[in-house]
């Protein structure tokens, strides 16, 4: 695997559902524990970062992956789980056209109780399905560096089978604590109303965001930092699974972020491994190939300035 240089007093918390996924591909289905906490998590953990979770599980959640999770740098505290509620799960089914998400089960929300009294280098901030609130969010802020935010959870908008759609932020005032936020194209639409990603990150930028992600499959993602607008081309690769890729770039950014500074430069190694993990099912994602560092510096090379705002 990839490695980025041990960091391990640095203090990163993944804030979101730790999930139960049934995912149906083509030529076999299988069931893997997911969520943000495992995928960015686990990745910021593999990079030598001391992980905490903020999360919620049920009596229904696996003992043993309790212990694999804990084997693997990220421990379920007492109040992590839920008594009343059983764990978060989601029905993905993923073919040729992209995947599709249900959800069959939800835990309870995240209390701000849950939170530790530590300061923290980074925090990730990850609902899935609106089980942070913006006291919580702005909470974990007061106590993190740098508060990286993937605003699914605030969108999404369940029927009552789990079939999901997006809507507007109920509260545009979650933005305020942030300093980065990853969205693909029509999370950005609905955050801003702008349909075009160079403009989505104009609109966010007028709103005081300073750093900024907006991915389009395999089309080119666009990334502000500070006043700059960069177009990121996005390497061919085979798509057998995309659960988890978002939360994949999501902690390499952030795991790369809090080594180098460079706010690109971590977008680049983010995009080049989320993309390079496309070919892996589920949680085999954390295994990053050696390549990472290499498609990374290809596309910092490739980078295109496109603006200023």
């Amino acid at each position: 695997m990839v490695q980025l240089s041990r960091c391990p007093r640095l203090r990163t918390l993944v804030a979101g559902f730790i999930t139960i996924d049934t995912i149906k591909l083509p030529m076999r289905t299988i069931t893997s524990i997911g969520g943000p906490p495992c995928y960015a998590g686990l990745i910021c953990s593999r990079f030598g970062l001391d992980v905490s979770v903020v999360t919620k599980v049920g009596s229904d959640f696996p003992a043993d992956q309790t212990v694999w999770l804990a084997r693997n740098g990220m421990t379920l505290r007492p109040s992590d789980a839920s008594l009343k509620a059983k764990t978060t799960r989601f029905e993905i089914e993923v073919n040729s056209s992209g995947r599709k998400l249900k959800l069959l089960s939800r835990c309870e929300d995240l209390s701000r109780s849950q939170l530790m009294e530590t300061h923290f280098n980074a925090s990730i901030v990850s609902p899935v399905a609106g089980e942070v609130s913006s006291d919580l969010l702005s909470a974990v802020a007061d106590r993190s560096d740098f508060t990286f935010l993937d605003p699914q959870g605030f969108l999404r908008r369940f029927d009552p089978e789990g079939h999901i759609s997006f809507g507007p932020l109920a509260d545009p005032g979650i933005l305020k604590p942030v300093d980065a936020i990853k969205m693909d194209k029509e999370e950005a639409q609905a955050i801003t109303g702008k349909a075009e990603p160079k403009a989505a990150l104009e609109k966010l930028a007028s709103l005081g965001v300073r750093k900024a992600i907006v991915t389009q499959g395999a089309d080119p993602c666009f990334v502000l930092d500070g006043s700059r607008l960069h177009s990121v081309p996005v390497p061919k690769v085979q798509v057998l699974d995309s659960t988890g890729a978002g939360d994949i770039l999501g902690g390499t950014v952030v795991a790369s972020y809090l080594r180098t500074r460079d706010f690109l430069w971590s977008a680049c190694f983010g995009i080049a491994a989320s993309s390079l993990s496309l070919h892996m099912i589920a949680l085999a994602k954390l295994d990053l190939p050696m390549s990472v560092d290499d498609q990374a510096r290809r596309l910092y090379a490739q980078a295109s300035p496109v603006g200023n705002v």
